[in-house]
């Protein structure tokens, strides 16, 4: 599975926020279908971090994403990619898996692929912690 953070839950592009995205779709990379979960660790980048890490998750892409979070997944045993500042669709992502066009992030391409990239106080949560 490939979790996408979503702002909305009827959301189909990939959000911005990672951390402080409200929602994800979990995407099942052999069938194309995905269902979308509200984030438990919104407003929190290392508790979501930990909330998909939780889950049946093997994989995530982002489109802006600290390091903190990304070290955290890493330890997790999962893959990030990322999006490379692109608003990919959910389908457009399924198809980037399915032909090997996603750009995964490793330690050493990190510190040119990674990017927090939103000022303190972004959130798309609809109650903050």
């Amino acid at each position: 599975m490939i979790a996408i953070p979503l702002d909305k839950k009827d959301s189909t592009t990939i959000s911005e926020l990672f951390g402080n995205s409200a929602y994800f779709a979990f995407l099942n990379e052999d069938t194309g279908h995905f269902k979308v979960v509200k984030n438990q660790g919104c407003g929190d980048g290392l508790e979501t971090a930990k909330f998909l890490s939780n889950q049946q998750i093997n994989s995530t892409i982002f489109f802006h994403m600290g390091e903190g979070i990304f070290n955290s997944l890493q330890e997790s045993g999962m893959k990030v990619y990322s999006c490379v500042k692109n608003y990919l669709s959910i389908d457009e992502i399924y198809r980037q898996f399915l032909s090997n066009k996603c750009k995964e992030v490793t330690k050493a391409n990190s510190s040119t692929l990674l990017d927090s990239g939103m000022p303190s106080g972004s959130c798309a949560c609809s109650s903050k912690k």
